[in-house]
């Protein structure tokens, strides 16, 4: 999750790099002098916001879901999944492929966003603080997860569909994961441009 949320904030939010600890006591670089020049003259008005500069705490976030709620729920719902499917042949049946695709998609999958979103909320607004809103959190759940499924259903039946058919059980984490990349890249973006990261 920590290398999706880099990748989609430097490559597809076209982000810079640049850190400031203050902003009005920067120079202007040869790589962005309008940037600063912007932001030199708009924070006399108005309070400065990095939108367009690479995220640390963004990130961190996005870890701390990845390592409380993604990863040990996917672990334990695909395992419970397996668990419950199995078949004495060496291979999958077509059947039992669309099968574990379909649960995955309709009964692991829409929770796994409700929490996602609602954990997303909760950081983004707290930021050290115990004032969070919780009504504004259930907006964003309410408009996010159905976006979120929607696409989830175009990309993640095809990803677990050869996840069960193809990958061996040994093999199944380090393929989810660089699918998870690509999709943990989207949610992220997704977020960020429906007015998450406390911006």
């Amino acid at each position: 999750m920590i290398l999706a949320d880099i990748t989609t904030q430097l490559l597809v939010e076209k982000r810079s790099l640049y850190f400031a600890a203050d902003d009005q006591t920067q120079t202007p670089t040869r790589h962005e002098p309008a940037a600063v020049e912007e932001r030199t003259a708009s924070s006399s008005s108005s309070p400065t916001r990095l939108d367009h500069h690479y995220d640390p705490m963004r990130t961190l976030r996005w870890a701390t879901i990845g390592l409380t709620l993604h990863g040990p729920y996917f672990f334990l719902t695909f395992r419970k999944l397996d668990r419950l499917m199995t078949t004495t042949t060496t291979t999958n049946s077509l059947f039992l492929v669309a099968k574990k695709t379909a649960i995955a998609q309709l009964v692991i999958f829409p929770p796994y966003l409700v929490a996602l979103f609602a954990y997303l909320g909760v950081m983004e607004q707290s930021g050290g603080s115990s004032n969070v809103d919780y009504d504004e959190i259930a907006t964003r759940v309410r408009v996010r997860v159905p976006e979120a499924f929607a696409s989830g259903c175009m990309f993640w039946p095809f990803a677990n569909g050869i996840n069960f058919a193809f990958v061996p059980a040994g093999m199944r984490v380090p393929y989810l994961a660089s699918v998870g990349g690509l999709w943990n890249g989207y949610l992220s973006n997704m977020n960020a441009r429906k007015g998450g990261d406390g911006k």
